[in-house]
């Protein structure tokens, strides 16, 4: 009977695997050209019961922890090295395969939980469990592209030479301003709301947010 729960497991999980081959591009090329769809769609999918929701997709964290997983296999694939961190903290998230996943996948939660937050103090919505699911699930589907950018960015940067240098700088220019036009067009599919008002909510919530994480990383490097 174990061998037989055992192989009904390891079905699932092949099935699934082999799903996210087709889910994953599809999912992430609507998230591309269609950001102010993919937020009315989440928020639709949110309100069906949980065994029905995102079922033409993948669901929005795992989305984001799928690409943290992807651009570590990119960078794995390209044989590209962390720079070695001394401090206490920094070898305890960064000493692993699995700690550098997690404190990535970390790093851009923060992003995701800022902008949810900020939707929700904007809106005067109280902050539960439930009330932040929605807008935090939405801003992790939208993070996902900007982190691949970033992370080609970031391999271009290490090769070898002068002459990948201007493109990495050009993608991760690309990667923010994409993600700054993705939020400002969720912003304005789910609030009534001008482009210009909407762009300049956004701004500030990613600047505060990149502030954040940059003050956490600099108490990792120290």
């Amino acid at each position: 009977m174990d061998l037989i729960r055992l192989l009904r497991s390891l079905e699932e999980f092949l099935y699934e695997l082999v799903g996210w081959l087709v889910f994953y591009p599809r999912t992430c090329w609507q998230i591309v050209c269609h950001p102010g769809q993919i937020a009315r769609y989440t928020q639709d999918e949110l309100r069906k019961p949980l065994e029905e929701r995102f079922k033409a997709t993948i669901s929005p964290v795992l989305m984001l922890i799928l690409t943290v997983a992807l651009a570590h296999a990119m960078e794995l694939a390209a044989l590209a090295t962390l720079p070695t961190l001394h401090s206490p903290v920094g070898r305890i998230l960064f000493g692993s395969e699995e700690g550098i996943m997690l404190t990535r996948s970390a790093i851009f939660c923060i992003y995701a939980l800022g902008a949810a937050l900020g939707t929700l103090r904007r809106q005067k919505v109280y902050i539960t469990r439930d009330t932040l699911r929605e807008p935090f699930s939405i801003q992790a589907f939208l993070a996902c592209p900007f982190v691949l950018a970033l992370a080609v960015g970031e391999l271009l940067l290490r090769l070898p030479g002068h002459d990948w240098a201007a493109p990495g700088v050009a993608l991760h220019a690309v990667a923010v301003g994409w993600y700054l036009w993705a939020r400002t067009a969720a912003y304005r599919a789910l609030n009534p709301c001008g482009w210009l008002r909407a762009f300049g909510l956004v701004l500030a919530s990613f600047v505060v947010t990149t502030i954040v994480v940059l003050a956490l990383a600099a108490v990792i490097l120290v």
